[in-house]
């Protein structure tokens, strides 16, 4: 199986996500699992999921998997994050997967071992992808925000508009995204924002630029009745299989 896998010897320090199709076509990537890790050996699980990552068993179903370091974070405790792509509603795990399939066990053993503990576990819905493929691999660092909306069809048509106005005005990330969260939420929230850079460096430059924007303070004021902004964090790319889902 051709795979693209990347890694990052340090953290910055040390979900989410990718994407490859514009929001207006059938996104590759239907539902996402996050798990949230309180790992201490960060190399150590980066090499236990490069591992499972080259046994295939993920691909077979056409499902990918990134491994993520979390810069910024609050509450959980969580210092790495998993996140399992699924392309559409078949390719979800079994219910048995962790105890009958050998690569997920020892995956899951080898976890274990280093002392890795799971903090949370969450599954999220696609509602807006926009990722060219060119940006796979190369945005490494992602911005993420957590939601509670009370008017998600409101909410999801104002966020649009901000999204192509900052694109036309050079402010946006080269890929970003919107997911309902099914379950699994914490604090009540209901929705994430993902946006992804290159480097630290251009998501400050980018965050500063678009946050002090008439463009963001406009939106706020329209927002501010449909969402509550719970919590935020920059989570930087570790390790990733596309599983040929941008072929």
């Amino acid at each position: 199986m051709k795979k693209y896998l990347g890694f990052v010897v340090a953290l910055l320090l040390p979900l989410s996500g990718f994407a490859g199709h514009h929001e207006e076509s059938e996104p590759a990537i239907q539902y996402v699992l996050t798990q949230g890790i309180k790992a201490d050996n960060a190399p150590a699980s980066a090499g236990a999921a490069a591992k499972f990552l080259q046994s295939g068993v993920l691909g077979k179903r056409g499902v990918g998997m990134g491994l993520y370091g979390l810069n910024a974070s609050s509450g959980n405790g969580a210092t790495m994050a998993i996140d399992y792509y699924y392309p559409n509603g078949a390719s979800l795990p079994p219910a048995d997967v962790q105890t009958v399939s050998p690569p997920h066990v020892a995956f899951f053993d080898e976890m274990r071992e280093l002392g890795n503990e799971t903090v949370y576990s969450t599954i999220m819905s696609t509602v807006v992808e926009v990722a060219p493929q060119s940006t796979i691999g190369v945005n490494k660092v992602f911005y993420l925000y957590y939601l509670t909306v009370t008017d998600p069809a409101g909410y999801v048509a104002e966020w649009k508009k901000l999204m192509k106005a900052m694109t036309k005005e050079g402010m946006a990330p080269t890929s970003y995204g919107l997911r309902e969260i099914v379950a699994g939420g914490e604090n009540g929230e209901t929705h994430m924002i993902w946006m992804g850079y290159p480097s630290m460096q251009v998501l400050m430059e980018l965050y500063h630029k678009s946050n002090n924007s008439d463009l963001a303070a406009d939106f706020r004021t329209k927002a501010a009745s449909m969402r509550t902004l719970s919590r935020t964090a920059i989570a930087s790319q570790l390790a990733l299989d596309t599983a040929q889902m941008f072929e």
